[in-house]
């Protein structure tokens, strides 16, 4: 089967717009590896696909293509769920002392964490791809989206972001342990780097788990 146009025509929009990898992991926060995972079509080191498809999105257009002409050729549940190496066999019976007993607790609750999470993303894929239908100015998740934050604390109120640069509204949405995406926009005047709108807006309660979406100018 021949390869898909997906890698060659997002090599070739970096190339012509001479940018490099880096230039693109610095603008986009993804990381360089799924980067060229994406360029190269190696898909199978790629997150769970919404999470992939987001960086999909994301990559394309800050490089000014169209997403939804790529995303057709973008695999569907490619990645494997994550298994958990088997506990070794015992030949002989023996007396479970405490530190065997809470090893096997916690690789217990590894397991059921690990189908959680796989379960949340399938769950939160449809809103993600909801976020993400507009051309050239797709969304940019987490650097850390390979997982979600399990560790839900309260709820803080969202200061208005706009106004702010990019880098200080990101690290007031992390304070408040919501997650966060960002849209380029370069339909308008304001300075590139600056916050222009935000979804949910000023005083919304927010926390681990929530989602906020903040568009920056280009």
């Amino acid at each position: 089967m021949s390869p898909s146009p997906l890698g060659e025509t997002l090599r070739r929009a970096r190339s012509a717009k001479g940018i490099t990898l880096e230039d693109a992991e610095r603008v986009t926060r993804i990381p360089r590896k799924y980067l060229e995972a994406l360029e190269l079509e190696n898909f199978g080191i790629l997150p769970a696909p919404v999470y992939a498809r987001g960086f999909l999105r994301s990559y394309a257009g800050y490089l000014g293509l169209d997403a939804n002409d790529l995303l057709p050729f973008f695999p569907v549940g490619h990645v494997d769920e994550p298994r958990l190496d088997p506990l070794p066999e015992m030949d002989e019976p023996r007396t479970w002392n405490l530190n065997g007993i809470v090893a096997i607790g916690v690789v217990g609750m590894l397991i059921l964490l690990v189908f959680g999470l796989y379960a949340l993303g399938n769950e939160d894929s449809t809103a993600f791809d909801d976020v993400g239908q507009q051309t050239n100015n797709a969304p940019l998740t987490n650097d850390d989206t390979t997982g979600t934050d399990t560790n839900v604390g309260p709820a803080s109120v969202l200061p208005d972001l706009v106004g702010q640069t990019v880098d200080q509204a990101i690290t007031i949405i992390e304070d408040t342990g919501a997650s966060y995406i960002v849209v380029g926009d370069s339909s308008g005047d304001v300075p590139a780097g600056q916050v222009i709108s935000q979804d949910p807006g000023p005083e919304a309660q927010v926390g681990p788990g929530d989602l906020v979406q903040i568009t920056v100018s280009q």
